[in-house]
């Protein structure tokens, strides 16, 4: 069966300036379409459902994706602003948290992104047969309904912001997340969601979720690995062997997530072989992204 890889959602532009606030440069953002691009550079066929504005900040946002080959038919453009992720980058050593992400602009204080709910809740009938692969980093209603009526499908789901999930209950969150066969989760969202999912350990949090693959970043300290082998729930803890000063952190989570995703997809088992070969694969994509600006590497690199 042919593997594709989706995303659903609201279309991002990312907008990059310095400390002073002047632009220095704008493209297409957003985890969930950072990992759809890395994926279509990897050669994979990708398409993206979901909603954009239909301004000039949307047109680069969804041409970004277009000109690697991404199908944006399920694209719905809407009278609207484009939802812009404002990234200011310090004046000194590039740090995880010292890079200011916000959705107001940082010139005029405006808000910069409202959800739409008006998108493709279906998949076109040519893809029905194929093997779906959906990622998706944020997780409302209209993102719920959109995995139910799919079939033949592998969820992969990028926990990478608290603002994604905390207003959502536990019973909701729950319904949500057993969808997925694989997570990633970071520093930032691991303890409020074991919180509210009232789990002790990242070995019950795969347990209750009943997880292929579930994987917690740390940052310049590795990564936790969690999966079943033979039955018997392992855990696996790995640190780069290779560390870089970053020029932009922004996308390096991405990166990795997606070069696990495309190697989950065409994996028949996970192993700690699986895991060990990943990881060293992910790093190094993961080191492209941290020697540049923004949260992509430039398609004239590959």
């Amino acid at each position: 069966m042919e593997k594709i890889f989706i995303s659903h959602g609201d279309i991002i532009l990312d907008k990059i300036y310095d400390c002073d606030l002047n632009l220095l440069k704008q493209d297409g953002g957003g985890c969930n379409w950072n990992d759809l691009y890395n994926l279509a550079l990897m050669g994979e066929k990708c398409y993206a459902f979901g909603s954009v504005g239909n301004d000039y900040e949307g047109e680069i946002a969804v041409n970004s994706l277009k000109r690697l080959g991404v199908n944006v038919d399920g694209v719905i453009i809407e009278n609207k602003p484009t939802n812009i992720m404002n990234i200011i980058m310090p004046n000194k050593k590039i740090e995880d948290n010292n890079i200011l992400h916000s959705w107001y602009s940082p010139i005029t204080n405006e808000l910069t992104f409202n959800f739409s709910n008006n998108m493709p809740t279906q998949l076109p009938k040519e893809l029905a047969d194929k093997e779906v692969f959906i990622i998706l980093d944020k997780f409302m209603p209209i993102n719920l309904e959109f995995i139910n009526n799919v079939k033949n499908k592998k969820v992969c789901l990028d926990v990478g912001h608290i603002r994604y999930f905390e207003h959502f209950t536990r019973q909701y969150l729950f319904a949500f997340f057993k969808n997925a066969n694989y997570m990633q989760l970071n520093d930032s969202t691991v303890n409020m969601l074991y919180e509210r999912l009232n789990v002790q350990s990242e070995k019950e949090f795969f347990k209750l979720l009943n997880l292929n693959l579930l994987v917690i970043t740390h940052g310049k300290q590795g990564a936790t690995f969690v999966f079943s082998d033979k039955g018997v729930i392992k855990t696996i803890n790995k640190t780069p062997k290779v560390l870089i000063d970053a020029v932009d952190t922004s996308g390096a989570g991405d990166a990795f997530f997606s070069t696990f995703v495309r190697e989950y997809a065409y994996s028949d088992s996970i192993n700690e072989t699986f895991i060990n070969d990943t990881f060293e694969l992910a790093n190094k994509s993961s080191r492209e992204i941290l020697s540049n600006l923004g949260s992509r590497k430039e398609q004239n690199d590959f």
